[in-house]
């Protein structure tokens, strides 16, 4: 009797083991299926976090906090009257100034990591030469001089050599020239190829989705200029002359950007950028801010959507809809900030209504100041009088724009600069040359498209 009672609590005891055991391999293997299945709010939550950055924070706009830069300085007897010899009571010309303060950022400011200097010129076979020198040699050359007799390499020449070495180096390239195209006087066939020579030396840059930003400016020159065009002329002397000069900064987007923006800083007036194109740019409606307060039906299509990106709406013969839509352009380049720039480039389109733009903004010291405001550094006013579909979008853009500077800093005869200041020859051709690399591109520098519906 005593050994049946112990076999069944045995047995019982044994099936208590297991079911417990069995039990914790369930709530093992419950858990391991059901993490990645969790209750409906937990899966929309992710997808909310992942989707906004690509709104508010996209990549195209975070730059580094460092970049590698290689300035190359063209050291040509054309050169020589940006850097004339120092005397007493004799000012620095404008060239001095910018370039001397140039290579000090790039030699001691924190947002650059290795950098590299070299003189350009041309050996006795007519073949580019890029001199790798230290930050002092080229501090030197800038403010005592070029003492050397040193011919000129040939436009395109430079351009391919200084970025192939770039590229190869992982660096930002700073180009520095008059940009008068000199070509082999055995070879003025060049002259007619000048765009499509200066396309096939930059074609690493559209090979590998690199941008191009052109500065352009101007110093007094002092001593022999050498024209691209000879006649009447072969070389005249110059005593301050204004004479073009430019500054090409060539990289990836965000790394130029870094170069235009934290190294160089001071630009001049005359710019422009190839190549720039963002995705996405921070935007969205505000219906909500007392200092934007639209005007007729219009709300956002989901309550607690922020950004708001789709908006209902019903404007009336008597009453328009008006609402500001604030945008974060601080990522892109400085003088396409300018209001106007903005007020004179920024087209608005649509697809179901008509809509203009009332006016173009940027961000005061009050709107900094408000935390909902603090995100957008401009602000776009738009009318809708009417609709002509119960839905659609209504799309800000900006187009790719080549500056109206170009055509006027450029000449077909630069034989007498004192006649025809500030003229480069053929400047236009060679930005054709440049613009050629991006015929793939966007028509837009960005497009922001907010959807809408007809309100009830």
């Amino acid at each position: 009797m005593l050994l049946k009672k112990f076999v069944r609590s045995s047995c019982l005891l044994l099936l208590l083991v297991l079911f417990a055991l069995t039990a914790c391999f369930k709530k093992q293997s419950g858990n391991e299926e059901t993490e990645p299945t969790t209750t409906p709010a937990q899966v929309e939550k992710p997808a909310e976090t992942t989707k906004a950055p690509a709104t508010t924070t996209p990549a195209e706009t975070t730059a580094p906090s460092k970049v590698n830069v290689n300035v190359y300085l063209e050291i040509s007897n054309g050169m020589k009257g940006f850097m004339p010899t120092p005397a007493a009571g004799k000012e620095a010309t404008t060239f001095q100034n910018n370039l001397n303060k140039l290579i000090s950022e790039v030699q001691d400011g924190r947002y650059v990591a290795n950098k590299g200097f070299y003189l350009a010129k041309e050996d006795a076979q007519s073949r580019p030469v890029l001199d790798s020198v230290s930050y002092n040699t080229m501090k030197s050359y800038i403010v005592s001089g070029i003492k050397d007799d040193v011919r000129g390499t040939p436009l395109p020449s430079l351009l391919q050599s200084a970025l192939n070495k770039s590229i190869e180096q992982g660096a930002v390239s700073v180009i520095i020239s008059d940009f008068i195209h000199g070509p082999d006087p055995r070879d003025q066939g060049q002259f007619i190829s000048l765009d499509s020579d200066i396309r096939s030396s930059l074609r690493e840059a559209e090979h590998q989705g690199l941008a191009i930003a052109i500065l352009a400016n101007s110093s007094p020159f002092y001593g022999t200029y050498h024209p691209a065009v000879k006649k009447p002329e072969l070389r005249r002397t110059l005593n301050g002359e204004e004479i073009p000069y430019y500054i090409w900064v060539i990289g990836k987007q965000q790394e130029v950007q870094v170069v235009t923006n934290k190294v160089l800083r001071n630009l001049p007036a005359q710019q422009a950028y190839f190549g720039f194109e963002y995705k996405s740019i921070p935007f969205s409606a505000l219906l909500k801010e007392k200092q934007f307060k639209p005007a007729g039906v219009v709300y956002c299509s989901s309550r607690n959507a922020d950004p708001c990106t789709s908006v209902n709406l019903q404007p009336e013969k008597k009453e328009p809809v008006e609402f500001t839509i604030g945008f974060d352009l601080s990522g892109l380049p400085m003088s396409m900030q300018s209001i106007d720039y903005l007020k004179k480039n920024l087209k608005v389109t649509s697809t179901g209504s008509r809509p203009t733009i009332v006016s173009v903004t940027a961000a005061d010291e009050s709107i900094k100041a408000t935390p909902d405001l603090a995100k957008y550094s401009h602000f776009v006013r738009i009318r809708v009088p009417e609709l002509t579909a119960n839905s659609g979008t209504i799309s800000v853009q900006l187009p790719q724009v080549t500056p109206t500077w170009i055509t006027s800093w450029s000449t077909d005869n630069d034989n007498n600069p004192a006649a025809a200041p500030k003229k480069t020859y053929q400047l236009t051709k060679i930005i054709d040359g440049v613009q050629a690399l991006y015929r793939d591109q966007s028509d837009f520098v960005f497009n922001a498209t907010i959807q809408f519906n007809k309100a009830d």
